[in-house]
């Protein structure tokens, strides 16, 4: 909704589940079990504190995208972006007002066709920020610092299992991935500072890869609901990701047991599930057909930056360059091997390709994609890098040496690009919130002090709604989230509303409207 974007563990052993490993082969094409390289790179017996010791640096990290803006405990200090605003209101008011039905604050907004009914499709994010919110208002007095300590437990989560990812199916120095996992693109890192549902939802694709990954259908199925009631782009992106993986086990070899369509038939069952559990279901598909082809894909007028292409593709490819170039080389590694790609590898690429290919439509998919290229470089990689690694380090005592260093190593690198690369600099630098919030709040109170409850106040932008309706819920505004959703209510007001702001009156416009029958009707306005 916003515009404003341009747009490994220590030696405690590794996630591979001991039930996991006994019941069934390694769900990848590495080296087999006689490979005792391979397998001594990643202990199947699992620990906990790696976990939370990857979980820890999630944390760090997006904390110290953060820190420009006032750390995590001083007041005032703002959170990135436009819509971060909207969404810290709306868990602050949930508690009282529950799950709204209409949403007056924007009166003029289309949510559905008939009538007034709210669609809230991120009501299951606001549900999260909950406790974080009201946490920080009671420490802090300051709601907007609970959203960034929301968005740096949830990233903090996004890294455990990511390093979660690398380790089910065993790939080799998997904490040397870290250091390129801070060098993904920055905006990638910038958009996920937004206290918006991209984190959890991006969260909630890695669990079910997860999930998928390690044959567990039914907790697959739950996870899909779950992300379904979290953000309703689950009900999009859920489907996209089993069916990548469906497809994938039913053309890859071998076969070793797996059924792809008891792992459809129990994805079909959660994602139809969260859709009729949904409390917004009866709108659901109306808005999402607003959203994605109104405003994202086909939007017939001048919407957020972040729904439109990069205008110089080969400015983004040099924002993607160590990511694509990481790519590549393991493509080209992996051909060199001839190794086959089993359903795991193939099921990364071509949610790789898909999200590429909405990233290069929509800028805003640069929250997505990066993680999924760096996943596929990763699982193909693989058998070329244990290949390697056997050839260099033929003796066991030099690979233990390594594995004691293999964590620090990779903590250190990433530390030193975080700390001094220009990029995280700039990273840091575009996280900022620039608003004057105590001139936006003294403004805000003297409305409220000199307008009766519900008065419209006429702003001179539409992306300037969630700051002001942040500090004042006491008056109503005229446009607000995306623009298209004030265009498609009320075509006559948005092209009022254009010309005024701009200047550009007196003037006539064209606007077509739909009559009662539905029919489009042409007409001009003054």
């Amino acid at each position: 909704m916003s515009r404003d974007v341009e747009c490994r563990p220590i030696k405690l052993g590794s996630f591979v589940d001991p039930e996991v490993a006994t019941r069934r082969p390694p769900l990848t094409a590495l080296p087999a079990a006689g490979d005792t390289l391979a397998l001594s790179l990643s202990s199947s017996r699992g620990h906990p504190l790696e976990s939370l010791a990857i979980f820890l640096l999630g944390v760090l990290l997006m904390h110290s995208i953060y820190a420009g803006t006032g750390g995590w405990l001083k007041p005032i200090a703002g959170v990135p972006g436009n819509d971060s605003f909207y969404h810290v209101k709306m868990a602050s008011l949930m508690p009282q007002v529950g799950l709204l039905r209409e949403f007056p604050w924007l009166r003029f907004c289309y949510f559905t066709d008939e009538g007034q009914s709210f669609i809230s499709h991120h009501y299951g994010f606001h549900g999260l920020l909950i406790p974080f919110v009201y946490l920080s208002r009671w420490a802090t007095e300051d709601d907007l610092a609970g959203g960034r300590w929301a968005i740096c437990t949830f990233f903090g989560i996004l890294l455990a299992l990511l390093a979660r990812l690398l380790a089910i199916v065993r790939i080799p120095w998997r904490w040397l991935w870290l250091p390129l996992f801070v060098l993904l693109p920055f905006q990638f890192f910038t958009r996920h500072a937004f206290i918006r549902a991209i984190t959890p939802s991006l969260m909630f694709m890695l669990l079910i890869l997860v999930l998928m990954f390690r044959r567990r259908p039914v907790w697959t199925a739950l996870a899909i609901a779950g992300y379904v009631h979290l953000y309703m782009g689950g009900a999009l992106f859920g489907p996209l990701l089993v069916g990548m993986y469906v497809l994938a086990m039913v053309i890859s070899p071998p076969k070793d047991g797996r059924s792809p369509w008891r792992l459809a038939v129990w994805a079909a069952a959660g994602w139809t599930i969260g859709i009729v559990t949904h409390p917004y279901r009866d709108g659901m598909w109306e808005f999402l057909r607003l959203q994605v082809f109104g405003t994202g894909l086909s939007p017939d007028i001048p919407v957020g930056k972040e729904w439109k292409p990069y205008n110089d593709l080969w400015w983004f490819a040099q924002m993607s360059g160590v990511t694509l170039g990481v790519w590549a080389a393991a493509v080209f590694a992996r051909l060199r091997l001839g190794k086959p790609a089993n359903a795991e590898e193939l099921a990364l690429l071509g949610i790789n390709f898909a999200f590429l290919v909405l990233t290069l439509k929509s800028r805003r998919f640069i929250e997505y994609w990066p993680m999924f290229c760096l996943l596929s470089a990763a699982y193909l990689a693989a058998p070329a890098i244990a290949r390697i690694t056997e050839n260099v380090h033929p003796r066991a005592g030099t690979k233990g040496r390594w594995l004691k260093l293999e964590p620090i190593g990779a903590v250190v690198i990433g530390a030193v690009i975080v700390a001094f690369s220009p990029m995280w600099q700039e990273i840091r630098r575009t996280a900022r919130c620039d608003y004057d919030l105590p001139a936006i709040r003294a403004a805000m109170e003297f409305l409220k002090g000199t307008s009766q409850p519900g008065d419209v106040v006429f702003t001179d932008d539409w992306d300037i709604f969630p700051a002001y309706f942040y500090y004042n819920s006491h008056n109503h505004y005229i446009v607000g989230l995306d623009p298209k959703f004030t265009h498609a209510r009320r075509p006559d007001l948005w092209e009022r509303y254009v010309k005024i702001t701009r200047g550009q009156i007196p003037s006539e416009a064209p606007v077509e409207a739909r009559n009662a029958a539905g029919m489009a009707v042409h007409q001009t306005i003054h």
